[in-house]
C-alpha cells in the first residue's frame, strides 16, 4: 500500500495553531519547515514550539536544520498528542 504524506495546519477551538505531518489521512507528527509547529493563543502567553518530524527543537536549532536541509524523519519521534 502506498502512503501519501502532506503537511497540514489547523486551528483549535482554544486558539492554538498546529502544523503537522499527515500520513495517509491520519495526523502523524508535529512538523513545520516554514515556522513554529505550535503557536499558542495570545492569552496563554507561551512561546511557540518548533518541531521537525516530531522532534522538538529550540528556535535556533530548528532554523539551523531547516537552512542546512538536514532534518530527517525519525521512526519513534513524538506523534500528534491528543491534548491538542
Amino acid at each position: 500500500m502506498r502512503t501519501h504524506t502532506t503537511i497540514k495546519t489547523m486551528k483549535t477551538i482554544c486558539g492554538k495553531t498546529l502544523s503537522y505531518l499527515e500520513v495517509t489521512g491520519y495526523p502523524n507528527k508535529m512538523h513545520s519547515t516554514v515556522g513554529p509547529s505550535i503557536v499558542y493563543a495570545e492569552e496563554e502567553k507561551l512561546a511557540p514550539e518548533y518541531y521537525l518530524f516530531g522532534i522538538k527543537y529550540s528556535k535556533n536549532e530548528w532554523k539551523s536544520l531547516v537552512n542546512q536541509q538536514k532534518a530527517t524523519p525519525v521512526a519513534d519521534a513524538m506523534y500528534l498528542d491528543p491534548q491538542y
